[in-house]
């Protein structure tokens, strides 16, 4: 085992009382981060002195336990004990000394870093915050213990050492109505229980920085490029795709080429990129589906660990998990596809359903009602761009509007 891994796995299983516990498996690999690149996550299962290997590597036994760690950030993302009963040695007996565990672990201090936000026997979450601020994070601040002290499972968000934007929150609804109104879209979403579908407004949410850019809700997005480019072709290509096997989560990386890999510059989709996807999708499309020319566009382009995704949308049809549209995995040197995902395969699941009745509401009456219910509410987000965290506006809503009857209608419900 390389050296350098071997000394991260040691320091773990001090920090987590697992000094009678033995390396069962152990993997490197990447995943977009929500601070631009990829973050190198180190994966181990962990199994205690007295329990012998499973004869299937899939199934781990009672008392084993799931590690995984950032190899970019230097800390412990989360651990997962099997069966929820523990081996391991006591880190602590109090809710301050786990407290205290956490604050040892990614450098904040409960109060101004964190603070817990629901509590149990056993256990409690949390949320980071920055003066009094909640910080967007890529998981929640979970902790749990056994009776004895024991780690049944944690998740550590991470968060970079980038500066904060320090300013007044000034935001408000009404100063950046325009933007609010554009993120009041219509949505179709199947009603299983009366086998039919209906249309609804509902606010996209979205990040709204104080000088009014906006930001995708999900962080990592913003390394994307989203050129909305109108797919069109005069011949169709004679090219017959086949589908090419690929790993789901990336390929394994070895230690050297994990440890090459931290120490390279990430580059976002460029123009030349940007126009070879565009390409090898016009061409895809035009084998595929020859007779509709104009009839969907590139949504979003983004990289991942071995692969650029491109994600293409079908014009003309309403937002909402019903709207057609083509995942396609292409080659990140070559932009060969290698691989894609059709959308209309789900919805073969409501094949029966009624369509939506029309549209009675229009989007302006709908906002109307909906203003209300907007929330506009200070978050602040991890900007790709500048290297620092923003102060922003998480813009949301957990009700909408049915399009039809102009009723207002819980989420969540639906």
């Amino acid at each position: 085992m390389d050296k350098r891994i071997e000394t991260v796995l040691e320091t773990l299983k001090k920090t987590l009382g697992l000094q009678l516990f033995v390396l069962h498996t152990h993997s490197l690999s990447q995943e977009v981060s929500a601070f631009g690149g990829f973050d190198i996550l180190l994966t181990a299962e962990l199994l205690p002195l007295t329990v012998d290997s499973p004869e299937d590597e899939d199934m781990l036994p009672e008392g084993a336990v799931a590690i995984s760690y950032s190899l970019r950030f230097e800390q412990l993302r989360s651990v997962i004990t099997v069966g929820n009963c523990s081996k391991a040695e006591s880190i602590g007996s109090t809710e301050a000394q786990f407290v205290q565990w956490v604050e040892n672990q990614n450098g904040l201090r409960m109060g101004n870093g964190f603070v817990l936000t629901n509590r149990s026997e056993y256990g409690f979450e949390g949320t980071l915050m920055h003066n009094d601020i909640p910080v967007q994070t890529n998981s929640f601040l979970e902790m749990e213990w056994d009776e004895q002290g024991r780690i049944l499972m944690c998740n550590l968000p991470l968060l970079a050492s980038n500066p904060f934007e320090d300013d007044h929150f000034s935001l408000t609804l009404e100063a950046i109505e325009p933007l609010v109104r554009q993120q009041l879209t219509p949505i179709r979403l199947p009603i299983e229980d009366e086998a039919r579908f209906a249309d609804y407004y509902a606010i996209d949410e979205v990040f709204i920085a104080q000088d009014g850019t906006v930001l995708p809700y999900f962080p990592e997005e913003q390394s994307a490029r989203f050129p909305q480019t109108v797919i069109q072709w005069t011949s169709a290509s004679n090219h017959h795709f086949k589908k090419q096997a690929i790993q789901p989560f990336g390929p394994e990386l070895t230690a050297e080429e994990a440890f090459t890999a931290l120490n390279q510059p990430f580059n976002a989709v460029t123009e030349e990129e940007l126009q070879g996807c565009i390409q090898s999708a016009t061409a895809f499309l035009s084998s595929e589906l020859p007779e509709e020319s104009g009839e969907w566009e590139i949504y979003r382009i983004m990289q991942q660990p071995g692969i650029i995704e491109v994600v293409c949308r079908k014009l003309g049809e309403i937002a909402g998990p019903l709207r057609r549209k083509l995942l396609l995995i292409l080659n990140k040197d070559t932009y060969e596809v290698l691989n894609f995902m059709d959308s209309s395969e789900m919805a073969q699941l409501f094949e029966g359903f009624t369509q939506p009745r029309v549209d009675t509401v229009s989007q302006e009456e709908a906002f109307e009602k909906m203003v209300p219910y907007i929330t506009l509410e200070p978050r602040y987000v991890y900007h790709q761009r500048s290297g620092t965290y923003k102060l922003c506006g998480l813009l949301d809503s957990e009700e909408c509007i049915d399009a039809v009857t102009g009723e207002l209608k819980q989420l969540n419900e639906l």
